[in-house]
């Protein structure tokens, strides 16, 4: 039987699945072996210990980042006879050559930025799932909840803003609808955005034309907009959550204020 042990300084998936794609082409009923993977690898004591069960014939796969530990598996190989196939080192060293500067050395680097990519993905769908509040049972889940009026770039902001890892719900005011009472529980993640008469008025006219709906009609009409701004002014009073005039700015300033907003308010963000 042929054992083969994994030494790594993270969870060792990586090395799993490499040793797994050379091993299938062995697992016909023509060969015998046996895979341990040994997790969390960054102590020569651990590694002691790893080798004391290493048996003649067995072979080490190693991905360790650290490369003293990487070369102390090698030379304990060395005194045992084991061969070490060093996943890691050769293309650490030569990606360092070619680049000019030295690796970060961090073990798990990988995993983690596979967890951020999920959060990332998860904070999509959220925004997604919550857009133009189509349901209201993510309130208390949002990191952030943004408030405005029609085209105030609500889902442009909370796209973005999910991009940043960042759970975003956003819910439109409209005249004379009044809001769900759950929206005073979570205040404190609340930011109202308005815009001026003129630019929503313009925005409004390209949105319908886009649609290619006839522009004048109440959506587009500067007194409808007024008493729309009006009124949704009224409610972010009331509920006392900071309100960010978006007219000209990028989207992106517009991220900064609330995220710098969000922090200031002790929210992690």
């Amino acid at each position: 039987m042929l054992t083969v042990h994994i030494i790594s300084d993270s969870i060792g998936n990586t090395a799993k699945d490499v040793v797994d794609a050379a091993l299938v082409q062995f697992s016909y009923g023509k060969a015998d072996f046996k895979v341990l993977k040994n997790s969390n690898v960054c102590t020569i004591e651990k590694i002691d210990c790893i080798m004391s069960n290493v048996n003649d014939g067995d072979v080490i796969v190693q991905t360790l980042v650290d490369s003293t530990l990487a070369e102390y598996v090698k030379k304990k190989g060395l005194e045992k006879n084991i061969k070490v196939i060093d996943l890691l080192s050769e293309m650490l060293n030569t990606f360092e050559d070619k680049l000019g500067i030295k690796s970060e050395g961090n073990p798990g680097l990988n995993r983690k930025m596979g967890t951020e990519y999920f959060k990332r993905v998860d904070a999509l769908e959220f925004a997604v799932k919550y857009d133009d509040g189509k349901d209201i049972n993510g309130l208390k889940e949002a990191d952030i909840v943004i408030l405005g009026v029609s085209r105030t770039s609500k889902t442009p902001l909370s796209l973005y803003l999910a991009n940043r890892n960042i759970k975003v719900m956003n819910v439109p005011i409209v005249q004379d609808l009044i809001l769900p009472e759950q929206i005073y529980e979570v205040k404190r993640k609340i930011i109202g955005l308005t815009n001026s008469v003129e630019q929503l008025n313009k925005l409004r006219e390209e949105r319908l034309k886009t649609l290619g709906v006839d522009g004048n009609t109440d959506y587009t009409d500067e007194i409808q907009i007024f008493e729309e701004l009006e009124y949704a002014l009224e409610i972010m009073g009331k509920i006392g959550c900071p309100i960010i005039d978006v007219q000209n700015k990028a989207i992106e300033e517009t991220a900064e204020l609330i995220i710098g907003i969000m922090r200031e308010r002790g929210l992690e963000v």
